[in-house]
């Protein structure tokens, strides 16, 4: 891809930016993530998840962004950028774990780091941003509406540990 990731910084407002995560970051993303599923334990550092961690931070075809107010990681979005042989050979770019500290929804922060991630995948030459959610989150599903994603697909997904 020809597309090379200066150091992103996105200002909010005062003491909010959008940044690209670091490795001292994970766990305050894990924090934020353990609220994407409830009724799951809780998420916490470990040796493999820092691994983890840091092979999505080397990755070139990877952003994972993080919001950060007054000091404190409050959303994150995993944006990966994909090689592709149809559209002339344009990537295409894909969101995944994209959250909001429950504290900090509905303040307009989530369509802020949603439109990072648009731009960010149109400075790399994408031909879309797609993305799935599960049908019961409704609130999210008004914010892609409103960001300009339409629901035009079926999504199907095979769980490989169930």
């Amino acid at each position: 891809m020809p597309f090379s990731l200066s150091t992103i910084r996105i200002e909010l407002g005062p003491e909010s930016f959008i940044r690209q995560a670091e490795p001292d970051d994970l766990p305050s993303v894990l924090a934020v993530l353990s609220q994407m599923h409830e009724d799951e334990p809780t998420l916490s550092v470990t040796p493999a998840n820092r691994a983890t961690f840091q092979r999505i931070l080397d990755r070139e075809w990877r952003v994972l962004l993080v919001v950060e107010s007054s000091g404190r990681v409050i959303g994150t979005l995993d944006l990966f950028l994909l090689e592709n042989l149809t559209r002339d050979g344009r990537p295409w770019a894909g969101v995944e774990n994209f959250v909001v500290d429950k504290d900090f929804r509905r303040k307009g922060i989530g369509r802020q780091l949603l439109d990072a991630a648009i731009s960010i995948a149109r400075s790399a030459g994408c031909y879309k941003v797609q993305l799935i959610s599960h049908e019961s989150r409704h609130a999210a599903h008004a914010l892609y509406t409103q960001a300009g994603f339409t629901a035009h697909v079926r999504g199907y997904r095979y769980y490989l540990d169930r």
